[in-house]
């Protein structure tokens, strides 16, 4: 599939890629949340799909293993993400695999179809992974565009308790206006914190740092067969201070989250469609792509307050 690109997210790991910090295969056109039209199918594509709107699910699996076969590309050991291993889409043209592409239904604008791909599957992937029910206490630590989102769905989709954890003042208070019941500055007695707020402790944590310390904390905030889910990247060890005997004797669960499916985002896009799920304040910002090194700037300094910073090239 051809997309003529609409609109792209401006993401942190763009700003990796960008620094040096993350590895990709160089040189390599950045932008992996895109939105856009179809404007050619290729052999075997469907070609009436045509002039139609579409997100695009950023992880280009091997499409023979089983986890490909089953719709699990993110999850694929010969895995490629567009914008670091294939060239992405900050660049007004797009060609993906098919099954990359998921159309929009009329009601969900090109902007949020954009960022539904990463900003906000992202998270809705791993509350999938953790198997959190409705009504239950969960405790966000990170409060960035991911973390925002996942105190969204939690409390939007799932009428979930969230406590938010992030040591900016603005991120704390965003947090609270999307329903966070408590937010806390990070620190030594969160657990203690969390444990006094719920008793025997969350039923969930969901890291989005990207820091061994807070994976460390986050299994501290549970009860007994609580959940961690990690989704913050980092390339260091994962050493633990949690005793293993502790670990053990609350049967605690720890599990790591990547990316979305491409039914995860069409799944969101129902939920905005229909009105069950409101991402009007998500988008921060638009940019033209001959300002693109300020839409990064605004990205790059996590004080600005940005949930999420777009290119639009319509």
């Amino acid at each position: 599939m051809l997309l003529a690109v609409e609109v792209c997210g401006v993401c942190g790991s763009d700003v990796h890629l960008v620094d040096g910090v993350t590895a990709a295969r160089y040189p390599v056109v950045i932008g992996h949340e895109a939105a856009g039209v179809i404007v050619a199918a290729g052999p075997g594509a469907d070609e009436s799909l045509v002039g139609t709107r579409a997100a695009v699910v950023p992880y280009v699996g091997c499409g023979k293993c089983g986890l490909c076969v089953e719709g699990e590309a993110q999850a694929c050991p010969r895995r490629r993400v567009l914008g670091v291993d294939l060239d992405g889409a900050q660049a007004g043209l797009l060609a993906v695999p098919s099954e990359c592409a998921v159309a929009l239904p009329g009601g969900v604008p090109s902007e949020i179809g954009a960022i539904l791909t990463d900003a906000v599957a992202t998270p809705y992937h791993a509350i999938v992974r953790s198997g959190v029910a409705r009504g239950q206490t969960v405790v966000v630590l990170g409060l960035g565009g991911l973390g925002l989102h996942a105190v969204q769905l939690l409390v939007g989709v799932l009428g979930c308790q969230v406590i938010g954890v992030d040591p900016r003042r603005r991120a704390r208070e965003k947090a609270v206006e999307l329903g966070a019941a408590l937010t806390l500055e990070p620190g030594d007695g969160v657990p203690r914190t969390v444990r006094g707020e719920t008793g025997d402790g969350a039923d969930a944590a969901f890291e989005f740092v990207g820091s061994p310390g807070i994976v460390d904390a986050a299994l501290r905030c549970l009860r007994p067969q609580g959940t961690c889910v990690v989704v913050g990247i980092a390339p260091d060890r994962l050493t633990l201070g949690l005793r293993q005997e502790t670990l053990v004797g609350r049967e605690l669960r720890l599990r790591g989250s990547f990316g979305a499916t491409a039914s995860e985002v069409a799944a969101l896009a129902d939920l905005v469609a229909t009105g069950r799920l409101d991402l009007a304040s998500s988008v921060s910002r638009g940019y033209r792509i001959d300002d693109f090194g300020a839409a990064l700037a605004e990205t790059r300094d996590k004080r600005a307050g940005s949930v999420r910073v777009v290119v639009d090239y319509r």
